[in-house]
């Protein structure tokens, strides 16, 4: 299964992200095999100052609880960068990372197949 972390930052944490930014690319490259899809966000609007306003990270794991393990082991978790963390399970079904759809349409009828490279 998969699992979405949508996570929002705890104010400007551009000097907290850069403090611990080579702990956190080793820790995602020890648990890349895990991850899907993972990266920051930045802010929309050209007022705000800070160089990112959250991250999306999606982990392939057997349970939310690996999953929130596997978040957990992150530095920026236990550095405090994100306020918010929202996790839902998440199905990828459209888009150039999965080489298209999940589906094909028969008739009135809609046929799932699964994603390519996820």
């Amino acid at each position: 299964m998969k699992f979405a972390f949508i996570c929002t930052d705890d104010g400007n944490q551009d000097e907290v992200r850069a403090r611990h930014l080579i702990e956190h690319l080793r820790y995602v490259e020890s648990v890349l095999d895990k991850i899907v899809i993972a990266g920051p966000c930045m802010p929309s609007d050209d007022s705000d100052d800070r160089q990112y306003q959250g991250s999306i990270m999606v982990y392939q794991a057997d349970s939310e609880v690996e999953a929130q393990a596997l978040f957990d082991g992150d530095p920026y978790v236990k550095n405090g960068v994100w306020k918010k963390v929202r996790v839902m399970p998440f199905a990828p079904v459209a888009g150039k990372l999965i080489g298209g759809k999940t589906w094909r349409i028969e008739g009135d009828e809609m046929i799932r197949a699964e994603p390519h490279g996820l």
